[in-house]
């Protein structure tokens, strides 16, 4: 089988390398790899912290994507022996004032509502989890399994 691919960044890289281990013969079409806008991107894995009311079948997609990343880069790794950046240490949303502590409080329990685990800190708390922080910062919401890529370490992988 023979398969074209058009796109060249972290999605067409990735299918690119699945399609090709599965036997067929993959032609990737893209006249700047990886330079579009997987070379600019956050590289943020983070299905909770991004989470808004009214998504759940959106955030369920997320969290297994998110759950199943870690034996991606893996993979890659070890084939490559190249890093791809990948971290696994949480996001933390901080609250200026308190408008913004009633915002995080009301995602929180909108996210324990669908079981997923987030931590509420106080702005002592979320200073000590990430001391750069303002000294007004009132209090955070930690997703402690959002997590993070390099997107320029991983499309280099892929490549």
């Amino acid at each position: 089988m023979q398969i074209a691919i058009v796109g060249a960044g972290v999605i067409g890289l990735a299918t690119a390398w699945r399609t090709a281990a599965a036997g067929a013969a993959v032609t990737l079409i893209d006249p700047s790899p990886a330079s579009g806008a997987s070379s600019v991107a956050a590289g943020m894995l983070t299905p909770v912290s991004e989470l808004t009311y009214g998504e759940e079948p959106l955030l369920r997609l997320g969290l297994a994507s998110r759950d199943r990343y870690g034996e991606f880069v893996a993979e890659l790794e070890d084939l490559t022996g190249l890093e791809t950046g990948y971290r696994t240490d949480g996001l933390l949303q901080v609250a200026f004032d308190s408008d913004d502590l009633k915002y995080l409080d009301d995602l929180r329990r909108f996210q324990e509502s669908l079981g997923i685990p987030v931590e509420a800190l106080t702005g002592r708390e979320s200073r000590r989890a990430e001391p750069m922080l303002a000294p007004g910062v009132r209090g955070g919401l930690l997703a402690p399994r959002d997590g993070s890529v390099d997107p320029r370490r991983l499309t280099a992988a892929l490549l």
